[in-house]
């Protein structure tokens, strides 16, 4: 009897059919180009590119592997799959995905085997009335999947060693560049058509050349693992205006789409240390990625639901700022990180968590307009992911569902990470004044603004102190120079 498997352009691991015990013979692969799926958000071109370029990869290897294969194309995805009465299909952790699915007929809908974690099981790791936290289940899956682990114990005597990575950056800092890969005749063709059906979407597609072959995603992990990884740990927060890439794996594309899965990420990386070939730190940094904090933004979203998109604790409730869209600003730290978002889709997680959602945060930006722009720019993004990413560490407008405190600084951080202020118009050590660094004043703003939402915080209480130090006429100063940002 002949079956149908369905998979989205982020299922192409071949875990997925050797999951569904696809025959050659007799089974059918369907796959979709539906107009609803890229315009879902107003997506990165390179975006596009890179799904519609990875999966028509796919469909032609598996067509050479000997499979019955189909790339439809459609206004809608519901629309494509009707015609289908006996689907099988796999769990899409997106919510509007899962509903697009409940309007089919699916015979069979079996559990996503690609992560670690399955979805049945978030509901008791984060229970509804408990407080939630990733370092106790990430200790957690440590021990259950034993990484890093010696007799139950975590190597080294620590599960963290947060203490010697993100270090600043040191003068004239350089990496192994990163592994890229040239765009063959079947990408450049695909990029033709999303100029012509997507013009309108954000960023361009000339830089493009991330992996889009499960071959190449397993080149560029072996490049990182042997070149890279050995100095991620120390510098993973720092940040260079000259070097987007810094020292970081750049397989979250790769990941997100299922040409990579968790597991030999996680295999390789050990058998990487285990050789002897990269330090300890730097490999936790890079185990706590994988299976601590992409697992927990995913249970974060599928335990709160829908409805966690629409969070916003301190009703912000002002536009995003134009210059989101071409960085045209004077602050050194956001022209160079927006730009290099529309050149490469791409930010690592201190831009977009300490420079591009900390100025949202202390702009009061509407979370939900900050929400879909990191979901339309970056290469990487997946409803799934940029959740909790964005609404709760990067905004805080959860409330403190999902971190202890917002993540917030003045200009001072960015100084002490990066070199942006010292090609800056602004002056990170003025706080009011013409030339003064803008983040210096909002930081100060938000505190006072906010106070009572945080005053019984522990780990706000040093700040709060210092405010309440503070004279009234330097705390008047501040409030007035932040308001003219606010206009």
């Amino acid at each position: 009897m002949k079956r149908t498997l369905f998979l989205f352009s982020h299922q192409l691991h071949p875990r997925y059919l050797e999951h569904a015990q696809i025959q050659k013979g007799s089974d059918e692969i369907i796959f979709v180009d539906s107009d609803d799926q890229w315009t879902r958000y107003r997506f990165h071109q390179q975006r596009i590119l890179l799904h519609l370029s990875a999966m028509q990869h796919a469909v032609n290897q598996l067509k050479k592997d000997g499979h019955r294969v189909e790339l439809k194309r459609a206004n809608t995805l519901v629309d494509a799959l009707k015609p289908y009465p006996n689907l099988i299909a796999f769990q899409p952790t997106n919510h509007y995905e899962k509903t697009w699915l409940k309007a089919l007929k699916i015979a069979t809908l079996y559990d996503d085997p690609l992560f670690l974690i399955q979805e049945k099981e978030w509901p008791t790791l984060l229970p509804e009335k408990k407080s939630w936290k990733l370092d106790p289940l990430y200790r957690q899956f440590r021990q259950r999947f034993s990484i890093l682990m010696a007799d139950n114990q975590p190597l080294g005597g620590q599960y963290s060693f947060d203490q010697d990575n993100r270090q600043p950056p040191k003068k004239g800092l350089t990496f192994t560049p990163a592994l890229w890969f040239s765009k063959d005749a079947t990408t450049r063709t695909i990029e033709t058509d999303i100029h012509s059906r997507f013009n309108d979407h954000p960023g361009e597609t000339d830089s493009f050349a991330y992996p889009v072959t499960r071959h190449e995603a397993l080149a560029a992990l072996t490049h990182f693992l042997s070149h890279r990884l050995e100095t991620f740990g120390t510098y993973q927060d720092a940040m260079l205006a000259d070097q987007p890439w810094m020292s970081h794996s750049l397989i979250s594309s790769s990941l997100n789409l299922g040409l990579l899965s968790p597991q030999e990420i996680l295999d390789a990386t050990m058998t990487e240390y285990h050789k002897g070939r990269v330090p300890l730190a730097a490999t936790e940094g890079f185990v706590r990625q994988i299976l601590g904090w992409r697992e927990y933004v995913r249970g974060i979203y599928l335990v709160l639901g829908a409805n966690y998109l629409s969070v916003n604790a301190f009703a912000h409730d002002r536009p995003l700022p134009t210059f989101f869209y071409d960085g045209d600003t004077k602050m050194q730290c956001l022209q160079t990180t927006i730009k290099e978002t529309i050149d490469h889709a791409y930010n690592h997680h201190i831009q977009r968590l300490m420079i591009l959602s900390n100025y949202a945060n202390l702009t009061e930006v509407k979370p939900q307009l900050v929400n879909a722009w990191f979901n339309e720019m970056y290469i990487d993004s997946s409803e799934w992911v940029v959740a909790a990413n964005v609404l709760g560490m990067g905004l805080h407008a959860d409330g403190g569902k999902m971190a202890t405190k917002p993540y917030i600084s003045s200009g001072a951080y960015i100084h002490k990470m990066s070199d942006y202020c010292d090609r800056c118009e602004y002056q990170v050590t003025l706080k009011t004044g013409e030339k003064a660094c803008p983040f210096n004043s909002l930081y100060w703003h938000y505190l006072a603004t906010h106070q009572a939402h945080f005053k019984t915080n522990p780990r706000m209480a040093m700040m709060f102190n210092v405010l309440a130090k503070m004279p009234v006429s330097e705390q008047q100063a501040l409030i007035k120079q932040a308001k003219t940002y606010l206009t």
